[in-house]
């Protein structure tokens, strides 16, 4: 029995003669954590919105715990949280009533909402609305990590806050979706953060999927040739096979698939290393290819 409980077909979105997410195919399943991944207007947001039905698709559709996005039963939406980016509760609310409104809502866990708000010493009675930026964020995380949701969405849910606060905040989610057996899919661009909880990544790029991989596969499959200015390229490098290149000072980075390097001809200046979800990231969707969106599995 598969274990998937957000898919989507043929997925399209079009504003006027702009089309924002082409023909997205997805099959996402519990237990996971999704980096949803791509430059400012590759159609992050746009699939997100389409996934929990805010918009209607031009073409293809999408289903939700078996239901059809745009038409969700009340039951179902109860089991879906999600967290947009730049939208707010009321400023005069606070988060103890922001918790009691939730729990209305659907199933709640204030207790793990509010320890998770003490972690910043976050005053629970104080308006949402006198919060800096990074704070308000941390509240808006404490709604969604207090939910007892199948499907979680959090579009840009780290910025704003610092470096030790983004790690445990990503903490939390990977403990959520263990416990509670859900899914979480996470649009963001801070990279290095998501990936140490991530179980997949998507990257999108002008309203498509270049890829959609395991992070694992990547990590095995998937390395870094950097070529000083001084050596000769060699031929396997310039092949159809390489991801993408990239010229730094110095060298010529590639990024390509580790069994398609003949590493025992390189030349001792030659160094090959495992790719970070980062490196991997700018391979596809910055130095890419045209053939880069290829399934690393192929």
């Amino acid at each position: 029995m598969s274990d998937a409980i957000v898919t989507a077909t043929h997925l399209s979105r079009d504003y006027g003669r702009f089309r924002a997410l082409s023909d997205v195919n997805l099959t996402l399943e519990r237990g996971r954590v999704i980096a949803l991944l791509g430059p400012n207007g590759a159609g992050k947001s746009t699939l997100l919105h389409l996934l929990i039905g805010q918009l209607e698709p031009t073409a293809g559709g999408s289903h939700i715990l078996g239901h059809p996005s745009r038409r969700l039963p009340q039951a179902i939406t109860g089991r879906i949280a999600y967290m947009g980016d730049g939208e707010e509760p009321p400023g005069g609310y606070n988060a103890r009533q922001l918790f009691q409104l939730q729990s209305q809502l659907s199933p709640f866990n204030s207790k793990r909402a509010g320890d998770f708000l003490a972690i910043q010493k976050l005053d629970p009675r104080k308006p949402f609305g006198e919060f800096s930026k990074g704070q308000k964020k941390w509240i808006r995380a404490a709604m969604i990590l207090g939910s007892e949701s199948d499907v979680i969405f959090m579009d840009e849910p780290a910025e704003g806050l610092d470096p030790a606060s983004r790690i445990k905040l990503y903490e939390h989610l990977r403990r959520h979706v263990s416990d509670c057996d859900s899914l979480a899919v996470v649009a963001t661009h801070i990279i290095n953060d998501i990936e140490t909880v991530a179980d997949e990544v998507i990257i999108l790029k002008r309203g498509k999927v270049l890829v959609h991989e395991d992070l694992e596969d990547i990590r095995e499959q998937v390395r870094e040739l950097f070529v000083p200015e001084t050596e000769r390229v060699p031929d396997f490098a310039l092949s159809a096979e390489t991801l993408g290149s990239q010229a730094v000072s110095g060298g010529t980075r590639f990024w390509m698939k580790a069994d398609k390097m003949d590493t025992a001809s390189l030349a001792a200046a030659i160094t090959v290393r495992p790719v970070n979800l980062e490196a991997f990231y700018l391979s596809v969707a910055e130095y890419n290819h045209s053939q880069a969106h290829r399934e690393i599995q192929k």
